[in-house]
C-alpha cells in the first residue's frame, strides 16, 4: 500500500486496558496485508524515557512540572527520530500511549489538561485515537493477576480513578472509544472496524 502520507494510529486509556495487546494485533494484521507498519510506545527507552521509568518506584521525589517536562522532552525527541520521519515516507505508525495519556495522567495528578493539550502542539495528530475503557478494578487486577507485577506509583488504584475521569472527559475529534471489559477477540475486531474506516486504508 503507497500513501503519500502515513497514519497515525495511537492505543490510550488506564493500565490494565489490553492497549499493548491489541496493538501487535493490529500491527500482525497490516503486515500480512503488506502495509508499512511501526510499532512504539511512550515513555520511550531514550534518555528522558528512561528518567520517567524512575519515577515508577519514587515519583514524589519529583514536582509534577518537573515531572510533565520529562514527557514533553521525550515525546519531542520521539517525533523528531521516529514518528515525523515514519509520517512522511508514508508508513503507518502505532504508538501505545501519546499525549492523552499526558493530558490524563497529569491531569489527574492536578495540572491543567488545556494547558497540557496546548503544550503538545509540537506533536502530530492522531488520525485515530483508539480510547480503552474497562473498570479500574480489572485493569489492576490484570497487572498484579495476570501479569503478575506490583502497581507503581502510577498505578494505584485512586489515582486510576481520577485518570479514569480525565479520559472520560475528553472530546477531541480523532478519539474513538472502545470497551475493553469483553474478550480480546471481540475488541480487536472493534480495532479492525474503526482502522480500516481510515482514508488510505483498505
Amino acid at each position: 500500500m503507497t500513501k503519500a502520507k502515513g497514519l497515525l494510529i495511537v492505543f490510550e486509556g488506564t493500565d490494565g486496558t489490553g492497549k499493548s495487546t491489541q496493538l501487535n494485533l493490529l500491527a500482525q494484521v497490516l503486515e500480512k496485508k503488506g502495509i508499512d507498519v511501526v510499532s512504539s510506545f511512550e515513555p520511550t527507552n531514550g534518555v528522558y524515557g528512561q528518567k520517567i521509568r524512575a519515577l515508577y518506584s519514587n515519583r514524589k521525589e519529583t514536582s509534577r512540572e518537573d515531572e510533565l517536562e520529562l514527557f514533553l522532552a521525550d515525546r519531542k525527541e520521539h517525533v523528531e527520530n521516529l514518528i515525523a520521519p515514519a509520517l512522511a515516507s508514508g508508513k503507518v505508525v502505532l504508538l501505545d500511549r501519546y499525549y492523552l495519556s499526558t493530558i490524563a495522567y497529569q491531569g489527574a495528578a492536578g495540572l491543567d489538561p488545556a494547558d497540557i493539550l496546548a503544550r503538545n502542539t509540537f506533536a502530530p495528530e492522531p488520525d485515530l485515537a483508539l480510547l480503552f475503557h474497562a473498570p479500574i478494578e480489572t485493569g489492576v487486577t490484570r497487572i498484579t493477576e495476570n501479569r503478575g507485577d506490583t502497581l507503581n506509583d502510577f498505578e494505584k488504584e485512586d489515582y486510576l480513578r481520577k485518570v479514569q475521569i480525565q479520559f472520560e472527559e475528553m472530546d477531541l475529534p480523532c478519539i474513538k472509544r472502545i470497551d475493553a471489559n469483553r474478550s480480546i477477540e471481540k475488541i480487536h475486531q472493534d480495532v479492525l472496524r474503526l482502522v480500516f474506516t481510515l482514508p488510505g486504508m483498505k
